[in-house]
């Protein structure tokens, strides 16, 4: 939508007023002394001056825009001063004060339009009744334009932030696929490099438990196109107890031993999910990046917070995190902080861990080891 089409409304509600309260003064020409073109001048410049103060007002009042408003106040004064049939002009002049200046100025503004339209009708003799009238009218022409204007000026305000709202929304919903899409395939590719790795190992020695780590390549590669399209329809969710499972087993199989310490009962799956897509980023970590021949999974309760930690015994160096990068731990950061949880990594020369916390759901359990 187009500058003009947003502010068109706020405009036409003082422009359509031009030529009906200057009609008056138009056809009054004659009955104030002075050349009929001097008249005609006075109303043309009253005419040109609304509308420039209007015009110009927009987003906010500027020096033109004043002084637009100002040559409009005097003209008319000046009419009025002069010529029959100027008193409808003060109602323009109020209404231009309302869409012409912010709030607090237009109401100075209208205030004094009230008062130099009742002054001046009651130099020329006018009654009590129509001298207040005249105020009455006038003040309630610039208020009702004001109002108007306001209205416009949020209404657009409104489009703007609903436009911002949607480019926002597409932004989220993108990052929220990408970081998806990099935890499910990073972590499901990685465990399918592990188990061809051992196949390889395994077929000259030990066919049958080649084949039986083939098989898993296959069912994991179905269920890694399961997990995509689930992806892709905004359904994926993880299970902490599947997690860890699928840990245990995959760690085994690439000749790292896993040690797991676990809670006995279950967990909330509010709190079990974040957790479940920790241990699966840091699991991933260690097949890619560690080296590693042990690694510990402890799950346990402290205080207020379920805490998963994943550490090696490996070369402690983690995989490098890049500003506006999304997935892998950046990705991770987001999910937990959104849960209300925290993440914390810790490389060190005798390894790299791994710990997410996120506020517990339910009482702490006695642990078990597996």
């Amino acid at each position: 939508m187009s500058r003009l089409a947003r502010v068109l409304p706020r405009h036409a509600a003082v422009l359509v007023w031009v030529p009906v309260l200057l009609a008056a003064p138009a056809l009054e020409v004659r009955s104030g002394p002075g050349p009929v073109v001097l008249a005609l001048g006075l109303v043309a410049l009253a005419a040109t001056s609304c509308v420039v103060a209007v015009l110009k007002s927009w987003p906010c009042s500027s020096t033109v825009s004043t002084a637009a408003w100002v040559v409009l106040t005097v003209s008319v004064g000046i009419g009025s001063l002069a010529y029959d049939g100027w008193p409808p002009a003060w109602l323009l002049v109020a209404m231009t004060a309302g869409v012409t200046f912010r709030p607090a100025v237009a109401l100075g503004a209208i205030t004094l339009a009230v008062v130099l339209a009742t002054s001046t009708l009651a130099r020329g003799g006018a009654s009590v009744e129509d001298v207040y009238s005249q105020a009455f009218v006038v003040a309630l022409a610039g208020a009702a334009a004001a109002t108007f204007s306001h209205l416009v000026a949020t209404a657009d305000a409104l489009r703007r932030t609903r436009a911002q709202l949607v480019v926002a929304a597409v932004a989220d919903e993108r990052e929220r696929f990408s970081r998806d899409l990099h935890d499910v395939l990073g972590h499901t590719l990685s465990v399918m490099v592990v188990k061809a790795q051992a196949v390889r190992r395994l077929v000259p020695t030990d066919p049958d438990a080649a084949a039986v780590h083939a098989a898993d390549i296959e069912q994991i590669g179905r269920t890694a196109l399961t997990q995509v399209r689930e992806t892709v329809h905004a359904v994926r969710t993880l299970t902490l107890t599947e997690q860890l499972e699928a840990a245990h087993d995959v760690l085994t199989a690439a000749g790292i031993r896993a040690d797991v310490h676990t809670p006995t009962s279950s967990i909330d799956p509010a709190v079990g999910t974040p957790l479940a897509w920790a241990l699966r980023e840091g699991v991933t970590n260690v097949l890619r990046h560690s080296s590693a021949s042990t690694c510990r999974i402890d799950l346990v309760r402290r205080g207020t917070s379920f805490e998963l930690r994943v550490c090696d015994d490996g070369v402690g160096t983690p995989p490098p995190e890049h500003e506006g990068r999304i997935g892998g731990l950046d990705g991770l950061r987001s999910r937990l902080v959104a849960a209300g949880g925290e993440l914390e990594v810790a490389p060190g020369p005798d390894g790299f861990s791994l710990t997410a916390r996120v506020p517990a759901a339910l009482d702490a359990a006695p642990e078990r080891s597996r």
